[in-house]
């Protein structure tokens, strides 16, 4: 697969096997939420069809765990062809991001509605990212060190997964930056979206 066949969540996956080690889909979805939520969103779906793609294309090996109480596992493991796709995928060119954001659609064209309902998607907005935030914050404070699902197995423990949130060795800027990102981002929006609600809430009065 080329680069342009491929989709950034393909390369988002195959980062997280690489960097955390092997897992499940829902360890991998798990990771997805606590690590690129401030850049990418995957459901379950998405992540499950893109390990069964990689695993065609020999990115990834498939291993079943089986367990005694509950039904077998899909563990994924990234291969060095993987790893190599990884490095070609770094050396391109990052396209340049685009925001795509419903609310600021509404708003854009918010003339063409009513000044209440263009004040309450805003204060709508408010409280999410205010959670959202909140969700960062707490993620920035617990990012898993690198390799954590392969620490702490036990080849007799078959099916029990290691801590993902075990210390490691060494501290990885990267993980951090981009934990970082998410909060300024949220702040920055936080900060636009009081601004936005000042202007727009005294036309609730016919100003």
């Amino acid at each position: 697969m080329e680069r342009g066949e491929a989709y950034p969540i393909t390369y988002g996956i195959l980062g997280l096997l690489a960097y955390w080690g092997p897992m499940s889909g829902y360890d991998v979805k798990h990771m997805f939420d606590h690590t690129l939520a401030a850049m990418w969103g995957a459901a379950h779906s998405q992540i499950y069809k893109e390990l069964r793609r990689m695993k065609e294309l020999g990115w990834v090996e498939m291993e079943r765990e089986e367990r005694e109480s509950r039904p077998d596992r899909k563990v994924y493991t990234v291969t060095e062809q993987g790893l190599e796709a990884l490095r070609k995928w770094q050396g391109q060119p990052a396209e340049i991001m685009q925001l795509r954001d419903e609310l600021l659609l509404k708003m854009l064209f918010g003339s063409l509605g009513e000044p209440e309902d263009v004040a309450q998607n805003i204060r709508g907005a408010i409280v999410r990212h205010e959670d959202r935030l909140r969700e960062y914050r707490a993620n920035a404070l617990n990012i898993p060190a690198r390799g954590a699902f392969q620490r702490g197995g036990n080849a007799g423990e078959i099916g029990k997964r290691p801590n993902p949130y075990a210390a490691g060795d060494e501290e990885d800027v990267y993980p951090a930056l981009i934990a970082h990102f998410g909060i300024e981002f949220e702040k920055m929006y936080l900060r636009w979206l009081h601004e936005a609600l000042v202007v727009v809430e005294p036309k609730r009065s016919g100003d």
